[in-house]
């Protein structure tokens, strides 16, 4: 097997945006996970780059034989349908390795041809294992798209507006400003920041705090509770009174650092734990202070507005692609290209959780490194609870490349442990 590394590139800040509390067991396929103690073995220490892939092979990843991988190829086939709209030497979007969509077309191609129970042979043809190597946080989370009940007009019992992303709101992309200023530090940070114009000045949008409605901006009104769930997921289903369903999806952040008012709350004195369930029964006991609890969060997430067309699959994330419940996992995608097959190795209440995923989405809390990752859940009160539970860390990381790959070599890691 051809060896493979990856360019290793300094990182710069990065800006978190929102993201989640999103803590886990729903087993995919309805399977009881086996049961094993927390993990207690260190993952590998990194090499001095900051990261690389190691060759390794399919018998030496724990739980892969195992692994339902039925919801992977759905969220793979979803990924090349977007590919295919892309030219052929596209590079893939982020990340440090994965070329160009092209090199993924032969698998993609046979990914049309897959029946149910063939899903092993497939990846197993077409794709090598590499271990994950890096630096930074080695923890898997998980998050869902709430439904929740939304009203058009405002109402003592919906009192919180959904608001569309602001007319005021710019966006700079500094990966064009990294080519014209040829800057590395630009080329390493964010691809996107958010802001208004003051002046002849861009300057940060405001807080949460200091954001009022624009005429025409509210998509609805909902509990406190529910629209912040709605944030910190970064989208979800909401269902009228009137009957009707709508997607708010996820439109625009305004920059700032997450920080969850959960746990401000905890952290206080004033919530005895940071549960969706305490957080809304303090939010109804205490109403006059519900705009200073959910200031305690500067970061505020802007929907738009969506028809659902497909009621199987979940939001689209930040690769434009809908989620899929179970195959789809946000990544740092300073590392991992959108698009990427990554296995995740990781435990749950004593129990494994080993998944195939492909990395559709991103969230402020996921720009950790390499080893970070946030698993959608899926839609409903059950994926709620999955995610609300699920804190794994640490976590081991593999990720797929096509067969044939041809990368830029700048360094190697050292084999992956069996």
């Amino acid at each position: 097997m051809p060896y493979r590394a990856i360019l290793a590139l300094s990182l710069a800040g990065i800006l978190a945006g929102c993201a989640s509390t999103r803590p886990a067991p729903i087993v995919a396929g309805g399977r009881t996970p086996p049961h094993r103690p927390p993990v207690t073995t260190p993952p590998p220490v990194a090499p001095p780059s900051d990261f690389a892939l190691a060759p390794a092979r399919f018998a030496d990843i724990p739980g892969w034989a195992q692994a339902d991988m039925a919801p992977t190829l759905i969220a793979f086939k979803r990924q090349c349908d977007s590919w295919k709209l892309r030219t052929p030497d596209a590079p893939l979007s982020g990340g440090r390795y994965g070329g160009q969509v092209s090199a993924w077309f032969t698998a993609c191609n046979a990914a049309l041809t897959i029946q149910p129970g063939q899903e092993h042979w497939f990846f197993e043809t077409y794709f090598d294992p590499n271990f994950v190597v890096g630096q930074g946080e080695a923890r898997l989370t998980a998050y869902f798209e709430p439904v929740i009940q939304a009203s058009r007009e405002w109402s003592p019992t919906f009192t919180e507006p959904l608001l569309k992303r602001p007319p005021d709101m710019v966006t700079v992309d500094l990966g064009a400003f990294a080519e014209a200023y040829d800057n590395e530090t630009l080329r390493g940070a964010p691809r996107t920041l958010n802001g208004k114009v003051n002046g002849d000045h861009i300057v940060p949008y405001p807080k949460r705090e200091a954001i009022t409605p624009f005429l025409g901006q509210v998509i609805g009104y909902a509990h406190p509770a529910d629209v912040y769930n709605l944030q910190v997921q970064g989208s979800g289903r909401l269902s009228f009174l009137d009957g009707t369903q709508a997607r708010a999806q996820f439109s625009a952040q305004n920059g700032y650092k997450w920080n969850s008012a959960l746990g401000a709350l905890r952290n206080s004195g004033r919530l005895a734990s940071a549960t969706w369930a305490s957080f809304r029964s303090w939010l109804d006991t205490n109403p006059s202070e519900q705009k200073t609890a959910l200031n305690a969060d500067p970061s505020y997430v802007f929907f738009q507005e969506e028809q659902i067309a497909d009621y199987t699959a979940g939001p689209k994330g930040a690769a434009n692609v809908p989620l899929t419940p179970m195959g789809s996992i946000a990544v740092d995608p300073a590392y991992h290209p959108y698009g990427a097959i990554v296995f995740v190795d990781g435990t749950h209440n004593g129990y494994a959780f080993q998944k195939l995923l492909v990395a559709q989405d991103t969230g402020g809390a996921i720009r950790r490194g390499p080893n970070r990752g946030d698993v959608f859940a899926g839609t409903g009160p059950e994926a709620g609870a999955f995610a609300e539970k699920m804190n794994s860390t640490p976590a081991r990381w593999w990720t797929l490349l096509p067969k044939a790959f041809a990368a830029p070599i700048a360094g190697l890691a050292s084999p992956a442990p069996g």
